[in-house]
């Protein structure tokens, strides 16, 4: 073997060996939902490696963690919970499996809304709608927690959690001031929807959400014929549905009222993209006549 090779050699050894530390170094993150592990990525950046409970098209309403994800678990520095439903019956569980697990609360503290309000009807931790992350101006508060929960845990990087939480802070409130100026001028602003994903995205814009979904249950004959009714009398031609949520109620309202149905993905994974996505949608949506 030449001296080249041999350097070669140690050169390959040290970039692994590097590699493998700074791999170790990062903090295990995980989340409930994906939109969080979008937040978690663009404040963390380089310095997390997060791992998401609920994958994409699967419903955080009846989600099991994997044998997989519960031993993973239990190697994980923090997590962050949402206040979905699945949490509840899992989240001491996980607990459970890791002492040292830093467990961060993002619903509770922000949330503002109740399951059984005029936004919506549906069931949740002590009834709280956990939807935060439908309106931008809760994302920004969410984004200053995150900042401050992996601070806890990494306290040397503080200043690196401050710039890319700040520049994310930044495009948020960009995304903000996009939707508020696209929807102000809107005539129609009540959205039906067949699950009650959308009520601080409604309360923050100045919409009405109406759920077809009810009580976390499939909607009542007697109240499917008045809601038609209602939707009638106000010309609604646009219904939204959700892909992880049955939809044979929403699709009989939308053949009663004549109205488009639009897909809206509350869950979606690339947050800016996609709530840029749902504002073009309910604008087509409520400006139909």
């Amino acid at each position: 073997m030449t001296i080249l090779q041999r350097l070669l050699l140690v050169l390959l050894a040290l970039f692994v060996f590097a590699s493998k530390t700074v791999a170790e170094d990062k903090i295990n993150t995980f989340v409930s939902i994906l939109p969080q592990q979008y937040f978690v990525e663009q404040v963390g950046g380089e310095l997390v490696d997060v791992q998401v409970m609920v994958g994409p098209g699967q419903n955080p309403a009846t989600y099991e963690p994997t044998p997989q994800q519960m031993a993973a678990l239990a190697n994980a520095d923090i997590y962050f919970s949402i206040g979905v439903p699945f949490e509840k019956a899992w989240l001491n569980k996980v607990k459970q499996s890791n002492d040292k697990l830093v467990v961060i609360e993002c619903c509770e503290s922000l949330s503002d809304l109740h399951g059984h309000s005029h936004h919506g009807h549906h069931e949740h931790h002590d009834d709280l709608d956990p939807h935060i992350w439908t309106s931008p101006k809760k994302v920004i508060q969410l984004v200053k927690l995150i900042e401050n929960s992996l601070l806890q845990v990494s306290h040397s990087n503080k200043q690196a959690f401050k710039e890319t939480a700040g520049n994310f802070i930044i495009e948020l409130n960009k995304l903000d001031a996009f939707i508020r100026a696209s929807l102000v001028n809107l005539k129609q602003r009540e959205l039906i929807v067949s699950h009650p994903s959308w009520g601080y995205f409604a309360k923050e814009y100045n919409l009405s959400q109406i759920s077809i979904e009810q009580n976390g249950k499939e909607i009542q004959a007697k109240s499917l014929v008045k809601l038609i009714k209602s939707a009638k009398e106000k010309n609604i031609k646009a219904v939204f549905v959700q892909q992880q949520f049955n939809d044979k109620a929403a699709r009989i309202i939308a053949k009663e009222l004549n109205a488009d149905i639009y897909e809206l993905d509350p869950l979606a994974f690339n947050y800016i993209e996609n709530m840029n996505d749902v504002t073009s949608k309910i604008i087509k949506g409520l400006s139909s006549d």
